[in-house]
């Protein structure tokens, strides 16, 4: 294993012993989106990640009974790691908690999470590990908010994202407005991504870390014809179906 392999192999038994607890954690981001594609046996791109997401779904606990929770779970690794509080949670702002290496002090992973419910969750598989997950629906639904809006230049993995999982997820835009609706996401205009083509490509080309990156002209052309029917805010039932890149009207 690479290093970065490695590290991404720590972060599945992390988030695999958390999963096993009672605890209400649901885990999101990249991590997730990898094991999506995966299922899929989508290889053609991959992005590493150097940090966990995810979300608390029950009442909110105080950072120490937060903190307390990864400890237990992190039990199996004998003492070799630990979890401290790094940033409490407030309205509109995740709790941070960063797991450190108990014999050099270093901090070796940092997680975000956010005091927020989701809508619906399922188990997904990384090798014999079992891991409590969002539902690609919606993985879907933020990040497509995202590349609504000004958050795309900060965001430009988000735009990558999109671009996998629309290669290999049969889509229901039905699915993705009513995850926007139950979680109160907006879906903006999209006028950053249809005015400020070298803004965002600019983003794009800062990103790192990518295993067979596409070129930007290639993932715009594509995501321009994939968004469309949010960039009309056409609620209209449609299906993706990703062997044709094509939308088809459901009756």
């Amino acid at each position: 294993m690479t290093e970065q392999q490695q590290q991404e192999h720590l972060m599945y038994q992390i988030i695999s012993g958390i999963s096993s607890m009672n605890a209400p954690i649901v885990f999101k981001g990249a991590l997730i989106t990898k094991l999506i594609l995966k299922e899929r046996n989508y290889a053609e791109t991959e992005r590493s990640t150097n940090d966990i997401d995810a979300n608390w779904v029950g009442e909110p606990p105080t950072m120490d009974e937060l903190t307390e929770v990864i400890n237990l779970s992190l039990e199996p690794f004998g003492g070799s790691i630990f979890a401290e509080p790094e940033r409490n949670y407030a309205p509109g702002k995740s709790a941070g908690i960063r797991i450190i290496d108990t014999e050099s002090g270093v901090k070796i992973i940092s997680m975000d999470i956010t005091i927020k419910p989701v809508i619906g969750h399922r188990v997904y598989h990384y090798g014999e590990m079992n891991i409590r997950g969002v539902l690609p629906d919606a993985v879907l639904c933020d990040k497509i908010s995202v590349l609504s809006g000004e958050r795309i230049f900060r965001r430009a993995k988000d735009v990558l994202d999109v671009y996998t999982l629309a290669h290999c997820l049969e889509i229901h835009t039905s699915d993705i407005y009513r995850a926007l609706d139950k979680t109160e996401r907006e879906m903006g205009s999209f006028e950053p991504f249809l005015t400020r083509r070298t803004d965002l490509e600019h983003a794009y080309d800062k990103l790192r870390g990518i295993i067979g990156k596409p070129d930007f002209d290639s993932v715009y052309t594509f995501l321009g014809n994939f968004l469309e029917p949010f960039i009309a805010h056409d609620r209209s039932p449609k299906v993706w179906h990703h062997n044709e890149d094509l939308w088809i009207s459901v009756n």
